[in-house]
């Protein structure tokens, strides 16, 4: 036994050893992702206290949280002239007064999303706390969304105040008495109203001000006082159970009912010089926030008797002038000072004559000098034209565009030849060629292109000279247009239309580019043709005023902007395609931009289909309750 129990001792040691190493070869995973927010658990004062006297919020929850979104992202209402001080010790979040809060007012505190847990960033969405310094808290709501006039996309981040005061100036120099701030879907609440009459507004306020003070602020407003009220709604079900029970159940409905705003920027004429850079050594660029007046002058301080050698070029607004040095002793200076004047409204409102004066510096590149240069050359400047042709695929209903990097002096149409070629044969044909009225840099070559063909353009050497007189090269290009069946259109038929309206053909994407429109005075039928296959939107304006463009609001004439419809299907244009509907127009969808993209739709119904194949919960699964009747 004395040699046994050694032995067993020895192998009993080896098994563990050897056991122990096998079971753990890999490392921890560390449990599944933590995917729950954090999860309040105590708060002082109570949810919802009345009575509440002190200094303080505390607000604990049953884990670490970060805090560094919540001073930008919490919004106390009625607002507060200082900002509170925001503080975390262990699990609490500590949120300090710094001005005494208002007798019987009931406040809430919108955290937003701003609360998330240490570790995977889980965020606690939509964190409302409440609470009253009176007896009771008042529990009145005012909730709705606010859009883009023109677009009617969500405006987030969104200002909206309510005011006790009916005096619109209180929007321009007085804190609102109620305030929210809009979510990514455009929506805002306040659920702490009391009693009375209001004026609603909403505002992108740049400066954090809390008042609408700047030009370049966007604004909007109801149009009618909002009269805060609630109204509880019975419902009475008959439930049959041995005898028959009346059961009594209801509702409480807020009233006047979700606001919907529309936000603008008012045409306010403000205007300064924006930039002016000097890019070229010959030309200098001056961008301006408004379009300029006649009254625009521009000199030359150090050579005032060579102003007269400035040429200048503006674009269609006339917002931006390029001013081109034509004599060679100004564009070999690396300074020049320059003298503008142009008109701006002063402090009374009233029209003057401003004048700047502007120092210009062109920084010259180094010349690299090759060594296998043997003797000093003398390079003629010429004119290098340009043109949106490409060699294959030319838009049928497009015209050329010819273009010199220079204002042009001069330029010889007879000079431009257009050949068309049907087998071998070379047939000279003859387009109409024309100044382009918005630049003179450009010429426009008109043209009925015949499908699928080919073409040579031609343009002597010399044929242009620029505003130095250098003539401009020799240009050729062969080139082929596109097929007739290439193209799709689009035919509408709108109903239910008793006024003017612009119905505008949008690009699919973010900036909505117009590329056609065309303007109806009721109910018909329009087209679009010649579409290039793609995503195209259509918007109709309520064109009011009959001017053909959109027109913004105005506060101070409570002018609303002029509305706007979306059709409700993102259209695909096929080649050789046409696209035919009737659109009735639904008064109840101004403020809608629900747009069906039947491609989207198909794969989200695929993508379902496979997670719940999958036996996962579909990703667009709604929240099981709207943000507007959640607590924490």
């Amino acid at each position: 036994m004395k040699k046994i129990i050694p032995s067993l001792i020895i192998v009993s040691f080896l098994y563990v050893v050897f056991y122990t190493s096998c079971a753990n070869q890999g490392m921890p995973t560390g449990g599944p992702k933590d995917t729950i927010p954090p999860v309040v658990v105590k708060t002082y004062p109570a949810l919802r206290a009345t009575g509440f006297k002190g200094k303080e919020i505390d607000i604990t929850f049953d884990e670490y949280i970060v805090s560094d979104e919540i001073s930008e992202k919490l919004v106390i209402s009625p607002p507060m002239k200082k900002k509170p001080e925001i503080r975390m010790k262990s699990k609490t979040l500590m949120i300090q007064f710094p001005e005494g809060l208002k007798d019987t007012t009931t406040y809430s505190l919108d955290f937003k999303n701003s609360v998330a847990d240490n570790n995977e960033k889980n965020k606690l969405k939509n964190l409302r706390f409440l609470f009253s310094t009176g007896p009771r808290l008042d529990t009145l709501r005012v909730a709705g969304y606010v859009r883009n006039a023109l677009s009617l996309e969500p405006v987030e981040g969104a200002l909206v105040a309510l005011y006790r005061d009916m005096d619109e100036q209180v929007f321009y120099d007085s804190i609102p008495d109620y305030i929210s701030k809009t979510d990514d879907k455009g929506f805002f609440l306040m659920d702490n109203i009391a009693a009375g009459r209001y004026r609603l507004y909403a505002l992108s306020d740049a400066d954090n001000s809390l008042t609408y003070n700047q030009a370049a602020e966007k604004i909007a407003f109801a149009d009618s006082v909002i009269v805060p009220a609630a109204k509880f709604v019975e419902k009475q079900d008959t439930i049959t159970q041995g005898q028959d029970t009346l059961a009594v159940s209801g509702e409480v409905q807020f009233f006047p009912g979700l606001q919907f705003l529309r936000m603008f920027e008012e045409e306010n004429y403000s205007q300064f010089l924006n930039s002016s850079i000097r890019d070229l050594e010959n030309r200098i660029s001056l961008n301006f926030a408004e379009s300029l007046t006649d009254s625009f002058k521009i000199g030359i301080l150090d050579h005032p008797e060579l102003s007269d050698k400035l040429f200048l070029e503006s674009n269609l607004k006339r917002d931006t002038i390029a001013v081109w040095l034509t004599d060679t002793l100004l564009s070999r200076k690396d300074t020049l000072l320059f003298q503008v004047k142009y008109e701006e409204l002063d402090s009374l409102n009233k029209m003057y004559v401003r004048t700047d004066t502007l120092e210009m510096i062109f920084k010259r590149p180094k010349k690299v000098v090759s060594k296998r240069r043997k003797k000093e050359e003398v390079e003629i400047p010429q004119v290098t034209l340009q043109s949106n042709l490409q060699s294959s695929g030319f838009d049928l209903y497009r015209n050329i565009v010819l273009e010199s990097p220079e204002p042009l002096q001069s330029f010889d149409t007879t000079m431009v030849h257009l050949y068309f070629h049907e087998d071998t044969i070379k047939t000279l044909v003859h387009p109409e060629i024309l100044p382009d009225p918005a630049s003179i840099r450009k010429y426009l070559i008109k043209y009925h292109w015949e499908s699928f063909s080919n073409y040579t353009l031609e343009v002597d050497s010399a044929a242009a000279r620029n505003i130095y007189g250098d003539p401009s090269r020799p240009f050729s290009q062969k080139f082929q247009t596109q097929k007739e069946n290439y193209y799709g259109q689009i035919i509408l038929n709108i109903e239910n239309l008793n006024e003017p309206a612009i119905v505008q053909l949008l690009k699919n994407d973010k900036d909505e580019t117009i590329l056609q429109k065309a303007q109806i005075l009721e109910s018909g039928k329009i087209e679009f043709p010649y579409l290039k296959p793609d995503k195209y939107k259509i918007r109709l304006i309520f064109d009011d005023n009959q001017n053909g463009i959109w027109d913004t609001g105005y506060l101070k004439n409570k002018k609303q902007p002029e509305q706007v419809i979306y059709y409700p299907k993102i259209i695909k244009v096929r080649s050789h395609f046409e696209f035919n509907e009737t659109w009735k127009l639904d008064m109840d969808a101004l403020f809608k931009k629900d747009l069906v993209d039947d491609d989207l739709e198909k794969e989200k119904a695929r993508k379902k289909q496979a997670e719940l194949k999958n036996g996962k919960k579909p990703t667009d699964e709604p929240e099981s309750k709207p943000r507007e009747q959640r607590d924490f």
